[in-house]
């Protein structure tokens, strides 16, 4: 599996195939996609090949949690193909993100889950911010987060 930085563009198509279905591609921009201080990451099973994942990291200070941490990081549009499933796709995207937002000084990186990925965040030792809340069209989420240690 090939991990790469990615424009914010590459993004959208599976975003829109993967994460919000009602909506066209060019639909899926979201707030921070054109941050210089973020990054997306793509992964494919092939040098350069068609993208089978994708994860945009931007830093974004949460509006009311973690107050005891300065330097916040984002994960949005975290997804993957449905026919790679269960391969380490997503795993190798967030340990990669992890990687970079350390020297990139982020000292915590926090996201909206959705219910069905509570058990795969968890396991890589994710934790919960919020009880349950619901986005329109979308379902049910919870804040999750990682404390970063600094490099």
């Amino acid at each position: 599996m090939h991990f790469r930085f990615i424009r914010a563009e590459q993004t959208l198509e599976l975003r829109a195939k993967v994460l919000k279905p009602f909506l066209q591609p060019h639909e899926c921009v979201v707030p921070g996609d054109d941050d210089p201080n973020g990054f997306h990451l793509g992964a494919s099973l092939e040098l350069d090949g068609p993208l089978i994942g994708i994860a945009s990291f931007m830093m974004e200070r949460h509006p009311a949690l973690f107050l005891e941490h300065q330097n916040h990081a984002r994960l949005r549009g975290m997804a993957s193909d449905p026919t790679v499933r269960r391969r380490g796709v997503g795993r190798g995207l967030v340990l990669r993100g992890l990687q970079e937002l350390g020297p990139r000084g982020a000292d915590l990186l926090w996201f909206n889950a959705r219910a069905n990925a509570f058990a795969f965040y968890e396991s890589l030792g994710f934790l919960y911010a919020s009880e349950m809340f619901d986005l329109p069209q979308i379902g049910p989420h919870k804040v999750m987060y990682k404390a970063l240690s600094r490099r």
